[in-house]
């Protein structure tokens, strides 16, 4: 079987065999403009990295990934690895012309022509039996699927942008990023989800999509030491933002604080500078200037991981997700977790407590759980244990991959012959209640 996975991801593996631009020139003008220099290149999109390490041990399965990447000094780079076929193009919105036209044009529709072309020419030359679309609120990549014809498109949703609480949760909303999404649900059959709400959402826009149980791989940091404990609470993201919930996380270590007023909390990952002098603004009026620090996004995701340990506890109230990876994340690095009750965390709980929740938004609540936490040192290794045993076999990466493929070959079938999907690949909503 021959599969193609239009996607975007960075590793250290492919970034070695990528010719990538050192970019001297475009951060010798951030440094004149006194704007903050930004890390070159970072390993991004875990799950991806992840699923391409389970599929390497596939010899069934031929895996073609097409994916853009920032930086790279040619327009398509091809290269074989570990089994596992790369094909990386340089995104048009990168270009200089592009750019200008952009700034001159701030409210056109893009089109992302050339990055259209380039994928249309690579799925002609590799003639895949199914393309999987891994995301479609990245629309640089994701508008590709637009141009599909006769071959079965798969659908895996990282999230689903296309969510009416999205402006309310996140304070933002991309009019180009929901009506690519819109698009690509419209055109699209055959959907994975790993929650009830991202379920929900796709069977909203389009009413007739098949949907299965599908769930990433998770992030399994190798070679983690022990460490020294230096803070109370980690908050860690890609990207800091108000649908990651920081500022809740503010809000509840201020009312901590009244409690306990030496309790610290670091904050990891990337961050607007001007999002960043609201939050400092906010630390300034809770009176949290000695009780935060900051860590910036680490290149390599191992490292990250490696820092995360100097905290006991994760406070990790995401807003606008099912599973966040951070908390999975958190659980594997033995931290107990504090989290938001979105449509997808009740599942941690559904054999008994491992997660600490508290309705979105409900800030005493969240003070309640870190207090409950820092006063209960019993409470808080239960959770750590029990929640480990229950990530472990329930998410159990190589299970996850197999069932992906279970899954592509029923949607082949499925196309092609019209035979039906096994009942138990399609998402089953009595797993997971209403939220």
């Amino acid at each position: 079987m021959k599969i193609a996975w239009i996607c975007h991801f960075s590793n250290e593996n492919v970034r070695e065999r990528l010719p990538l631009s050192n970019r001297y020139f475009f951060n010798f003008l951030k440094k004149l403009l006194g704007k903050e220099r930004k890390t070159i290149y970072t390993d991004f999109a875990p799950w991806v990295n992840n699923l391409i390490q389970e599929f390497e041990n596939f010899q069934d399965i031929e895996l073609h990934i097409i994916a853009p990447h920032k930086g790279i000094k040619k327009f398509v780079v091809e290269f074989e690895f570990n089994g596992i076929h790369y094909h990386f193009l340089k995104p048009d919105f990168l270009l200089l012309p592009g750019k200008l036209f952009d700034r001159i044009f701030k409210e056109r529709q893009k089109e992302f022509r050339l990055n259209r072309f380039l994928v249309k020419k690579l799925i002609k030359k590799i003639k895949p039996d199914l393309i999987n679309l891994i995301g479609t609120e990245n629309p640089y990549y994701s508008i590709t699927a637009l141009d599909i014809k006769d071959i079965p498109l798969y659908v895996s949703a990282q999230t689903v942008y296309t969510n009416p609480d999205r402006l309310k949760l996140s304070g933002r909303v991309s009019k180009l990023n929901w009506d690519v999404e819109m698009k690509i649900h419209k055109k699209a059959t055959y959907f994975g989800c790993s929650g009830r709400m991202h379920r929900d959402l796709v069977l909203r826009n389009n009413p007739d999509a098949i949907v299965f149980k599908m769930f990433f791989p998770i992030q399994k940091s190798a070679e983690i030491k022990d460490v020294s404990k230096e803070f109370d609470f980690v908050f860690f993201a890609a990207g800091v933002t108000p649908k990651k919930g920081i500022e809740d996380a503010l809000e509840a270590l201020a009312l901590v604080k009244k409690m306990k007023s030496n309790v610290t909390l670091n904050v990891v990952g990337r961050c607007n500078p001007d999002y960043k002098q609201v939050l400092l603004q906010k630390m300034d009026r809770l009176g949290l200037k000695n009780n935060v620090s900051y860590n910036e996004y680490f290149p390599v995701h191992a490292h990250m991981h490696q820092h995360v340990k100097k905290g006991r506890f994760a406070l990790v109230p995401v807003k606008l997700d099912v599973i966040p990876g951070t908390v999975i994340e958190a659980i594997l690095l033995d931290l107990p977790v504090i989290t938001y009750k979105t449509s997808g965390t009740p599942y941690l709980n559904k054999d008994g407590e491992t997660v600490l929740l508290a309705d979105i938004g409900d800030i005493g609540k969240l003070a309640e759980n870190m207090l409950l936490l820092l006063n209960n040192p019993e409470k808080a290794e239960q959770l750590k244990k029990t929640a480990k045993t229950f990530v472990e076999k329930e998410f159990d990466n190589t299970q996850s991959a197999r069932r992906l493929v279970e899954n592509y070959r029923a949607v082949i079938e499925n196309y092609h012959y019209a035979i039906p999907i096994p009942k138990r690949l399609i998402f089953n909503t009595e797993e997971f209640p209403v939220y």
